[in-house]
């Protein structure tokens, strides 16, 4: 298949040597020429670690519309902070029976993508899934290299209700879908994202070490028993809104155990016994994306949901609150919430639709 890849960083790297590996043409795409300019040159990647080797690409670029007009199956590898502007670059090139897959969607990232594909202009039969995770466990280690740690089991993928998920994932590469799982609602995907639970927090609290120069090992070293008992109780409240929106998801821990195929009695043990978070450390500062995809993309519209549903959200707000006191930023401001994603928790309960979204455009088109 021809396949569209949006994002040279950590797993777009990854999902263009896997795609190219498995057979398929991988037509990459990055916002910034100046990061790919030895992808252009070489065209091809290299792959170490769980896959090994160096794998052809047909197209290197920074134009949206030529890997768009060239594949129908479109995978968005980048942060969700980068989402709206995507969807504003893809809105004039995307057509019907495109398929745009979001890794991960964060937290109601198709919602969030579809609507601002609808504030665009496109009302194309374009189909948008996201997952709950990255397929891969990766980092990059030069600008055309990858070091793919391992490929996590059973990644859940949703789509809006209604749709023919099965008949979608039939239209993509089947690799992937050794590896996807679908989900029986966006619930799963969005409040069964883990991200905000394993990096949000963790970069707080070792706010000193990060910044210390020091390089540490960011799950080992940086997620000690009383940082681990911590995100459980976040952990917790996760799990709760997911109960009382009538999609439960797994725990942090189960996730781990089962991702990874671990065998573990408790979150902490699940971290430490993990071996593919051995090497894998900390950020060098703040400005990261465990700071500010995962706070406004995650903790915030969990807050914002679990609270509309009565619960205190404490752990979750005492995360956020202690994010917007070092950093200076209102990430309750900034972030998604149910408000900005035009959805109400009815509907997160019986499914969101297409139509949902769409109608609540023409009213806003109206308003205006």
């Amino acid at each position: 298949m021809k396949v569209a890849i949006i994002g040279s960083g950590n797993s777009g790297l990854a999902m263009a040597a896997h795609m190219s590996f498995t057979g398929n043409k991988v037509y990459l795409w990055n916002r910034s020429g100046e990061h790919i300019e030895e992808l252009i040159e070489k065209k091809t990647v290299e792959a170490v670690g769980a896959l090994v080797g160096t794998f052809p690409l047909e197209m290197v670029t920074t134009d949206m519309g030529d890997v768009i007009r060239e594949a129908k199956a479109v995978f968005v590898t980048t942060p969700a902070t980068s989402h709206h502007d995507l969807a504003r670059l893809m809105a004039p090139h995307l057509r019907d029976g495109h398929i745009v897959v979001l890794n991960p969607g964060r937290t109601f990232g198709a919602v969030d993508f579809k609507d601002e594909l609808l504030k665009h202009g496109n009302f194309r039969q374009v189909d948008i899934l996201e997952t709950q995770t990255i397929i891969y466990t990766c980092r990059k280690v030069t600008p055309r290299k990858v070091n793919i740690i391992t490929l996590k089991r059973d990644v859940l993928i949703s789509t809006f209700a209604g749709i023919d998920l099965p008949e979608i994932l039939r239209r993509l590469p089947d690799e992937l879908n050794r590896f996807y799982v679908p989900a029986e609602s966006m619930v799963e995907t969005s409040i069964g994202n883990v991200g905000m639970i394993f990096h949000c927090a963790p970069m707080l609290l070792n706010t000193g070490w990060v910044e210390s120069g020091h390089k540490f090992r960011y799950y080992r070293e940086g997620i000690s028993r009383t940082v681990a008992d911590f995100i459980e109780n976040i952990d917790k409240e996760r799990q709760e809104v997911a109960k009382l929106l009538k999609h439960p998801v797994i725990s942090a821990k189960e996730w781990l155990a089962h991702s990874y195929g671990l065998e573990c009695t408790s979150l902490y043990e699940c971290i430490q016994s993990n071996p593919s978070y051995g090497e894998i450390f900390a950020p060098a500062n703040l400005n990261y994306r465990y700071i500010y995809e995962d706070i406004p993309f995650g903790l915030v519209p969990l807050e914002s949901m679990g609270k509309d549903l009565g619960l205190s959200m404490r752990y979750t707000g005492l995360v956020i609150d202690l994010a917007n006191a070092l950093l200076g930023e209102n990430f309750r401001e900034t972030g998604r919430t149910a408000e900005k994603l035009h959805i109400n928790y009815k509907d997160l309960m019986r499914g969101v639709r297409v139509e949902d979204i769409e109608e609540e455009n023409k009213k806003g088109d109206e308003e205006y």
